[in-house]
């Protein structure tokens, strides 16, 4: 049996999963796995199964999957707005950090054995690892097109100010989600086990299914549920700015609604986080009068808070598109954890399949970051298992290494709480004087 043919069997056969879950060794054997199989799946390094996946898939070439996966790490987001106008004094000035922090939930793992440092040690050689073509890699960041992301601006306005009228309209008279119309949904991250029930049964019952996925499980799961689903990974191509790629997948998706009374799109990780082509989508239906909605899923970051043990109502969230962020002078707060997505693509505005300037561009990343945190200040580079047996894969640096981190094109960045916030005495004192009153 191949590895792909046992991971797809394994999220959509429930008894499979249940034998598996009892016990993986014995359910790998009853499979007719080789050894070197059952070992691989059992050690469980997502780079490893992901090549071994993608080499034995005969029906769709592993290239597409792998420029497909460059794309996903895109999270299909147009060009960022312009940067700030010259002269716009920083609003964060360089924190002071606690000199007795309260120990962090990632960085300060408490008593006992460091088990996160046992499962994600630092990469070996990392304190030496030069990237050679550091120097030639191109530092130019062109300006982005305003009106472009003014577009994208305008369709989110859209989508929450008709957001009352638009759900009624989407409901049946029994009030369950109507499977007419445009239906957007995600397959979460762990291929095949983070679709929820809702997004199956729109993947199973819709007329037509477009798809655009990072990996070949994902794919044989949505063709299991609906074998007429069809890709759109092909519309990517080397070189072409990605704005015009998200406007011909806009452009397939109303032209299959305009054709068939319902069409389920599905995408990798939730639908709604940095998906421009899936929101424009369900605005522009909606503005012909055609219903259309949005299913939740699982997303990096959802994925990120387990993994790294991360307890936002300890120290908080922020989060930011990477690019975005070194554009406008976010009055962010060291002592709140960040997160920031796609810093493989900083002032991309192109789609290539080999990113061979994002170590120089992390270099810029890099300094305005130390200017907050300290070149010692740990961070992650997190990447979600992709498959069943997968591990999530975490790399550690100091944050002066960044620009020389191993994984940062699969990537998404976390980084920890610098010290403490500072305590405000007077909400304190007003909540215990209501207190007081009772």
């Amino acid at each position: 049996m191949k590895i792909l043919e046992f991971l797809t069997d394994l999220v959509t056969d429930a008894e499979l999963m249940a034998a598996f879950r009892r016990s993986p060794q014995a359910a790998l054997s009853s499979a007719g796995l080789t050894e070197q199989q059952q070992q691989l799946l059992l050690a469980g390094h997502p780079l490893a199964i992901r090549h071994a996946v993608n080499a034995e898939n005969t029906q769709t070439p592993a290239t597409r999957f792998a420029g497909v996966e460059t794309m996903v790490q895109a999270e299909m987001f147009p060009p960022p707005p312009p940067p700030a106008p010259p002269g716009w004094d920083d609003p964060n000035p360089t924190p002071t950090p606690d000199p007795d922090p309260e120990p962090d939930p990632v960085s300060e793992p408490g008593p006992g054995p460091d088990v996160r440092a046992e499962m994600y040690p630092p990469p070996a050689g990392s304190e030496t690892r030069v990237v050679e073509s550091m120097q030639a890699e191109s530092m130019r960041i062109e300006p982005p097109d305003l009106e472009l992301d003014l577009e994208l601006d305008l369709a989110q306005d859209a989508v929450l100010a008709g957001i009352s009228s638009a759900r009624e309209m989407d409901r049946d008279p029994s009030g369950i989600w109507s499977s007419k119309g445009l239906t957007v949904v995600g397959m979460g991250m762990r291929a095949g086990l983070h679709m929820t029930v809702e997004t199956k049964l729109a993947i199973e019952q819709a007329s037509r299914v477009l798809y655009i996925v990072g990996d070949p499980v994902s794919e044989a799961c949505i063709r299991r549920l609906n074998p007429a689903a069809v890709s759109l990974g092909n519309m990517y191509e080397r070189g072409k700015p990605r704005i015009e790629i998200y406007e011909s997948i806009i452009a397939r998706i109303l032209g299959e609604l305009d054709s068939a009374s319902d069409v389920c799109f599905a995408i990798y990780g939730h639908p709604g986080v940095l998906a421009y082509p899936a929101w424009e989508s369900i605005r522009r239906a909606r503005a012909t009068g055609k219903r259309a909605r949005m299913l939740p899923a699982i997303s990096t970051e959802d994925s990120l808070f387990a993994d790294l043990g991360i307890d936002i109502g300890r120290s908080g969230m922020q989060s930011f598109e990477a690019t975005r962020f070194l554009f406008n002078k976010y009055n962010f707060d060291p002592c709140v954890g960040l997160v920031l997505w796609q810093i493989s693509v900083l002032g991309e505005r192109d789609w290539n399949l080999a990113n061979s300037g994002a170590h120089a561009r992390l270099e810029v990343l890099t300094g305005y970051l130390m200017k907050f945190y300290g070149p010692e200040h740990e961070v992650f580079l997190y990447h979600a298992p992709e498959f069943p047996t997968s591990r999530p894969l975490v790399e550690r640096v100091a944050l002066r290494d960044l620009p020389k981190a191993e994984f940062i094109a699969i990537s998404t960045l976390y980084i920890p709480p610098a010290g403490q916030p500072e305590r405000n005495e007077e909400n304190i004192l007003a909540l215990a004087q209501i207190e007081v009153r009772r």
